[in-house]
């Protein structure tokens, strides 16, 4: 499977000028939401599966939304407990973020791309202060520009099916980009991501 060349034939990985959360400016843009929409969601979960057996967890905990498909079919796959974090509070109802009762549990992280980390270490806070111990984070793709430095002085390693650097690079030497995409992603790369 080359990862790569699917996530832009489904347009997952956009290129163009895009506003990250940070503010950065971005050549592209990872958007993997409709993922699941596509066979090769199989696959990852496959990945993922892989990965989540090698990781000390009790319970499974997907971030909303990217995060939540992907902790679904994990936990389904491996009959195993599974919860979702919100993003923010929902201003009715219970009002509550964390979708599960964490209490002296650790607790795997999954989410669908990590940039700087700090999704991932929102849902941390909330878990801690519901009672669970979070060591490790799963992601499909890590953009590598600083999530797995943050979450270390956490205490969490964060893991990835893809690096960011790995997929623009086969994308680089491919015939599927035009020359000044491929100068603006060297660019950014050059500028933005950790090795």
């Amino acid at each position: 499977m080359n990862f790569a060349e699917i996530l832009l034939e489904r347009k997952l990985l956009l290129l163009g000028n895009f506003v990250l959360t940070s503010g950065k400016v971005s050549p592209y843009y990872l958007d993997l939401r409709p993922l699941p929409n596509y066979p090769e969601f199989y696959d990852i979960v496959n990945m993922a599966i892989n990965k989540v057996k090698e990781l000390p967890h009790d319970i499974i905990v997907g971030i909303a939304t990217g995060g939540v498909p992907l902790a679904s079919f994990i936990a389904c796959n491996l009959r195993e407990p599974m919860g979702y974090i919100r993003i923010e509070k929902k201003g009715h109802g219970t009002n509550r973020t964390l979708e599960v009762n964490v209490k002296g549990k650790r607790v795997l992280l999954i989410d669908d791309v990590a940039t700087t980390g700090t999704s991932i270490e929102k849902a941390t806070l909330e878990i801690v202060n519901g009672g669970g111990i979070v060591s490790d984070a799963l992601v499909i793709i890590d953009r590598q520009e600083g999530a797995s430095q943050r979450l270390e002085k956490l205490g969490i390693k964060l893991h990835s099916l893809f690096r960011i650097s790995e997929i623009l690079d086969q994308l680089l030497k491919s015939d599927k980009l035009k020359e000044n995409e491929k100068k603006a992603i060297v660019d950014y790369l050059v500028k933005n991501v950790e090795k």
